[in-house]
């Protein structure tokens, strides 16, 4: 180190120890008395006074030393501190170093001079370094502290590290200029206490949990086998103390586990062939209940002895819900089974016994795969159930009522329904597959007679449907016939005074003749009287024959107009047989249906009032035929005072064959029915009234213009 570097290193000390370093000098040369200092170049000279100066700083260090070392009786802090020595200004500047290996100013460690040891302390604790470096200059004595460095940053500025952890002591020289620090690497202390202080947490952290799981955790003795520990659930749920415990084995408090298989579990642990055994016991409480436990227990060994570790779960709760589950299965009447992701079978219950004949058993090792390649699935329904399986695996989908075909143990197909829906993991992936088959062999039997039972109905309908057709057909011509037998009748009755009218006219011609009276204008007269008679009789007949005429479409009809075409064609048998007609009418009604039909069925609805009036001989018979409106309907009603419907009759009264007249076929009013609510979308209704009855008839009314209407 030379002069220069350590003066500027140290304020107010190049002067100093320069001059004391000369003095030293001279006084050498002078003790030697000889020629040798003209001798001596510059450089040797130079270099003596950077010994001189090293030697003085080292007495200053080794002063400092003794002071820093006071109180330290018996211990060098030089071989102690495991690390070594700083020279800082006020500032806290590196003005030299000394390590522990060297009993001298360290020259090889010119690298530290210049730079702030304050630099190199962690960020966080450059204040507290500062605070130290001030005591260190106000006090007289040594000042001391702990701090941690920047690994990093001594090994970049410098290629060396300073300790992680460290504790620093420090003294002023007498001049409050410098002061010597002694830094002692305390790492591995730290280390370790930081360490100490994790286990301690670990191992309370520990104790808390097992104080609050709620699993029953017990030890005992591998030895004497008697319980040492237990937590405060195992001490809830046992219903002992920790002292009554400690009496006691886990042969006391287990039931339905023989001694023997108890000795060779607890053999089998102490052969480490198994860190862990698992298995389930009946645990009896202090009262007597039991419990089923399901029991975990490994071995713990340690140099005070080794211990026995039971980890006890109380799963009477599972138990319960396994047995209610079972009991499920069993009164379900269904084959429940799983498969895992690859489709093997983890699951089958005991109803494939019952339902297919198979042992639940013969499944174990095998897969669906299996199943269906070995043909246990009908080869119709094999591409269909594959793929039924691939929607649940690989969509998460579910499937319901897949019908397939399986085979008995006996070789014959039976049908099932299988319902098939994912188990998801907690990861949310499919981890099973379960599925519930439904023995619907004879349902499907029934399903198939019934099809077969439908068709050979529906032909059987098809024949009824055309036989009643040809019924119909029938009905109508009947119908028709007797229609046409009442409107001869009805044109007798019309034609009976124009006949007699030319019959008058040819008497009166003949006796014209005879008593010569009988002229051309007489003759043309008597002419002209027959023509218009005859004109009548004619439209009489155009008359019937348009009321026959059949309607091919659907119209607008006029009800005043029907009942006036009806009146013209039995005026004369109403009046024959003392029938007064009134018509009530205060505004036409236009209807929806074919008007000719409609007609007809108003004749036969006149016809049955008259012959009603003539049976019972009423003296002043009279018919009332009257038109209006309810709602969307017009309203036709004819009531007679012929004595009305028997009530017994009133049900049957328009029943196909169904009459009440001697010679009465019982096709008229039932025809009347079928027109009006089947071809025309109306109703009819009887009704008893006042001596007689009311037929009404309901037809669609039109609701606003009669241009179309049927004349």
């Amino acid at each position: 180190m030379n002069s220069a570097f350590v003066a500027g290193k140290i304020p107010g000390g190049t002067r100093d120890l320069r001059r004391r370093a000369e003095a030293r000098l001279k006084k050498e040369l002078a003790i030697k008395k000889t020629s040798q200092q003209h001798e001596v170049g510059r450089q040797l000279y130079e270099l003596r006074i950077n010994q001189i100066e090293i030697e003085l700083l080292s007495d200053e260090f080794n002063k400092l030393q003794r002071k820093i070392s006071a109180g330290r009786p018996g211990r060098q802090v030089q071989d102690a501190s495991g690390y070594g020595y700083f020279f800082l200004d006020r500032e806290g500047r590196i003005c030299g170093a000394k390590f522990a290996a060297t009993r001298s100013v360290d020259a090889n460690a010119r690298r530290w001079t210049g730079h702030y040891l304050g630099d190199f302390v962690h960020l966080q604790e450059r204040a507290l370094f500062h605070e130290f470096l001030h005591g260190v200059f106000e006090s007289d004595t040594k000042y001391s502290s702990q701090l941690s460095f920047d690994q990093v940053g001594c090994k970049k500025n410098l290629g060396l590290k300073l300790p992680l952890y460290a504790s620093i002591e420090a003294v002023a020289d007498d001049e409050k200029q410098f002061c010597l620090a002694v830094v002692e690497d305390v790492s591995a202390l730290k280390i370790a206490e930081a360490r100490e202080r994790a286990s301690a947490a670990a191992l309370d952290m520990l104790d808390k949990t097992i104080a609050a799981s709620r699993n029953e955790i017990l030890m005992f003795d591998a030895r004497t086998l008697h319980f040492t520990f237990a937590n405060q659930r195992a001490l809830e749920n046992l219903g002992y103390t920790m002292d009554e415990l400690k009496s006691l084995t886990p042969a006391d408090i287990q039931t339905r586990v023989p001694d023997e298989e108890r000795d060779e579990l607890l053999a089998y642990l102490q052969s480490h062939k198994k860190s862990v055994r698992e298995f389930n016991a009946l645990h009896r409480r202090k009262d007597g209940s039991l419990y089923p436990a399901e029991i975990y227990m490994q071995l713990f060994e340690q140099e005070t002895g080794s211990y026995f570790i039971a980890i006890v779960l109380d799963i009477s709760s599972q138990t319960a819900i396994e047995s209610q589950l079972k009991s499920i299965v069993e009164s379900a009447g269904a084959i429940i089974w799983a498969v895992d992701t690859s489709l093997k079978f983890v699951f089958m219950s005991d109803q494939v016994l019952d339902i297919l004949g198979y042992d639940a058993n013969q499944f174990n090792g095998y897969s669906l795969t299996d199943l269906l390649d070995a043909g246990f699935i009908h080869d119709e329904d094999r591409a269909k159930l594959a793929d039924g399986v691939k929607q649940v695996v690989k969509g998460g989908g579910k499937v319901c009522d897949l019908r397939y075909r399986a085979k008995h143990v006996d070789g014959t197909w039976r049908w099932l329904s299988v319902n098939m829906t994912p188990n998801f993991s907690v990861d949310g992936q499919v981890g099973q597959v379960v599925g519930v088959m439904h023995d619907i062999h004879a349902q499907k039997l029934a399903e198939e007679a019934l099809v077969q039972l439908n068709r050979e109905l529906d032909s059987r309908v098809r024949e009824e449907i055309q036989k009643n057709q040809e019924k119909d057909l029938l009905l109508q011509r009947q119908s028709r016939l007797a229609g046409m037998g009442e409107m001869i009748g009805n044109i007798a009755h019309q034609w009976r005074q124009p006949i007699n009218s030319l019959g008058l006219i040819l008497s009166d011609l003949e006796d014209a003749a005879l008593y010569d009276e009988c002229d051309l204008a007489y003759i043309q007269n008597a002419v002209g009287k027959s023509k218009r008679i005859i004109q009548k009789m004619s439209s009489t007949i155009d008359d019937f024959r348009h009321f026959f005429r059949a309607d091919k479409s659907l119209g607008m009809f006029s009800l005043r107009q029907v009942t006036e075409e009806c009146l013209n064609l039995v005026e004369a048998a109403m009046k024959s047989n003392n029938i007064n007609i009134v018509v009530q009418c205060e505004r036409d009604v236009i209807v929806h249906g074919y008007a000719n039909e409609y007609s007809q069925a108003v004749m036969n609805i006149l016809s049955n009032a008259k012959d009603a009036i003539v049976e019972r001989k009423v003296a002043e018979g009279e018919i009332v035929i009257a038109i209006s409106e309810d709602g969307e309907f017009g309203v036709h009603s004819v009531t007679d005072n012929g004595g009305g419907v028997p009530a017994e009759v009133l049900p049957k009264i328009f029943e196909p064959h169904f009459t009440t007249k001697e010679h009465g076929v019982g096709i008229g009013l039932y025809m009347t029915l079928v027109s009006v609510e089947k071809n025309m979308n109306g109703k009819i209704a009887v009704e008893n009234v006042a001596n007689g009855a009311r037929f009404s008839v309901y037809l669609p009314r039109v609701s606003a213009g009669v241009e179309n209407v049927i004349h």
